[in-house]
């Protein structure tokens, strides 16, 4: 193992084909680690609370997949020559809604920030948090967490960023073997089997992983657990709004995706079925005109893969789940109280859409129900539904009854259900994030609605100055804000170290100790309410996931691929 210390003042050094002079008139520590495929220089950096730590980015974790890799599981990268310097992030993967000039298909890096580092006479071994963004599977970076875990490392754990390709780069499948889909899962995984690699050049510990998401990012999480390569890769798991049997984690009609695809770039695709056509087409197309036709297009997600050797998943989600069949770890998951209270930002089109709904009721009838029905009966679905949520009125004349059913339908009624099944083979840790502060950046409310929208709790978690938002310097908040930050970066590294997020009663966390949802009676489902004080519940969303499981029975059927 070598671990180097040097100053950086007036440094030169090469980077691989290029050589960079670096230079600042301040001090700064630099640290060279090697690494199976070449030097790296990292340095020192400082915490908001002003402890030391080390970052180490924009570390090849994959080859370029660039050329004929486009749309191909990643492969490992090449060995370097030099001196790479890891003192920067700079690129991001390609999307719609940042800055084009930092975006690239030359974007598989990671990053690691640690609180120590190993040398011959100095040994560490620290828990690690292995972050994957949320985005919808469209967006979402690495960049906007450069300085986000200057509020974790505190808590004396390594954290983990990194980069996997999205939209077309990363979901794009013709539904054989010629793009088999899910580029960007497997980019994660190669990402993963990285750091159980190399995260003890950084003082990491490789057999106390937690990998870790949100939105897109939890439901990656979520996968990860169905593939049972990632067996031994990490020990336990946060899903945060987010899981592999939410409706929106998969796509559907995927070929027909595809070919949309080619047809926005080339009209002869209109008539054209041949996939190996497609994909050589589409290898030809520079990447910023296939990401700006891939903006046009929805629904890019996972997909199930048709079998062959590389497939990530070849199965229904749901069914994996029912079977225990998933790599069996603790996991700590949860929602946050209304996930999709943004709706009740523009009441005129929050209206317009529960109107239609009222017409067309079939439509609430999500699709993985939806298959199993004919039209009379999903009519009569949806009206079921809405009964849930309205009794015996319509939506458009209860507005926050249409927000309530918009957060279950595509965040909370998965979640629940994911750890009820779960519970009966892990260890699951349940929460409802609740507290509504200033730190969590979102003004909307309405009346018979709850109060905290969808990853407002991350602002309390990592440290951001994303879309004029910044929460930098936490001593310009609440201090009720800044006592439910405490908790939450003690509750999540608390499991991340211990596997259980209350390990001893403590005054800060009210002396409360966090069931497993499965810790009560059978019929109980015990979580933690994390709002102005942290309480023990039981049944998050009681009423409408009761009426939702009523429904789902009486198909009389578990074939579903999502919940």
């Amino acid at each position: 193992m070598t671990v180097k210390f040097t100053c950086l003042c007036f440094l030169f050094f090469s980077v691989v084909n290029s050589v960079v002079n670096f230079q600042t008139t301040l001090p700064v520590i630099g640290v060279i680690i090697t690494l199976p495929n070449g030097d790296i220089l990292g340095q020192a950096d400082s915490a908001y609370s002003g402890k030391t730590y080390y970052t180490f980015q924009k570390i090849p974790y994959a080859a370029p997949p660039v050329g004929d890799l486009r749309f191909k599981a990643p492969v490992p990268p090449d060995n370097w020559d030099g001196l790479l310097n890891a003192t920067y992030l700079d690129v991001i993967c390609y999307q719609q809604t940042v800055d084009p000039t930092e975006q690239s298909e030359d974007c598989l890096y990671i990053n690691i920030y640690t609180p120590d580092l190993p040398n011959e006479d100095h040994e560490v071994s620290i828990p690690v948090l292995l972050y994957i963004y949320g985005g919808g599977f469209t967006e979402g970076h690495a960049m906007q967490y450069r300085r986000g875990p200057e509020y974790l490392i505190d808590y004396d754990i390594v954290i983990v960023t990194f980069n996997y390709r999205l939209g077309a780069f990363g979901f794009l499948s013709t539904e054989d073997t010629v793009i088999p889909g899910n580029t960007g899962l497997k980019d994660q995984q190669l990402a993963i089997q990285w750091v159980h690699t190399n995260i003890h050049l950084f003082g990491g510990d490789p057999d106390r992983i937690t990998i870790v998401g949100e939105s897109a990012g939890g439901a990656s999480v979520g996968h990860h657990l169905l593939n049972k390569n990632s067996e031994g890769l990490f020990r336990a798991a946060i899903m945060e709004s987010g899981t592999a049997i939410n409706p929106w984690t998969l796509q559907r009609n995927s070929k027909a995706t595809a070919f949309a695809l080619g047809a926005l770039l080339n009209s002869t695709f209109e008539d054209i079925d041949d996939t190996e056509v497609l994909l050589e087409y589409l290898l030809t197309v520079p990447a910023e005109e296939l990401n700006q036709a891939s903006g046009q297009l929805s629904g890019w997600a996972p997909v199930i893969e048709v079998e062959h050797e590389d497939a990530f998943i070849t199965q229904k989600m749901y069914g994996l789940l029912l079977a225990g069949d998933f790599v069996q770890v603790p996991v700590l998951m949860g929602i946050n109280s209304e996930e999709s209270l943004y709706d009740a930002g523009d009441l005129d089109s929050l209206r317009a859409t529960l109107e239609f709904y009222d017409n067309y009721p079939q439509l609430l009838v999500p699709v993985d129900l939806s298959i199993h029905l004919d039209d009379e009966n999903k009519e009569t679905f949806g009206l079921n539904i809405r009964q849930i949520y309205c009794g015996d009125e319509k939506f458009a004349d209860n507005l926050p009854a249409g927000v309530r059913f918009n957060s279950d339908t595509s965040f909370t009624r998965a979640a629940i259900r994911c750890a009820e099944i779960k519970k009966q083979f892990v260890d699951v840790f349940f929460y409802q994030f609740s507290y509504d502060g200033v730190l969590g950046n979102v003004s909307i409310s309405i009346e018979g609605a709850e109060h905290v929208a969808h990853a407002e709790e991350l602002r309390y978690i990592w440290r951001t100055t994303r879309d004029h938002y910044d929460n930098s310097d936490i001593s310009q908040f609440p201090p009720e804000d800044a006592l439910t930050q405490h908790r939450m970066l003690t509750l999540w590294t608390n499991f991340v170290k211990n596997l259980n997020p209350t390990p001893e009663e403590i005054d800060l966390l009210q002396n409360v100790t966090w069931p497993t949802v499965s810790s009560g009676g059978v019929q109980d489902f015990l979580y933690l309410d994390i709002g102005e004080n942290l309480e023990v519940k039981n049944h998050p969303k009681g009423d409408s996931y009761v009426g939702w499981l009523e429904l789902y029975a009486m198909l009389g059927s578990d074939d579903f691929d999502t919940f």
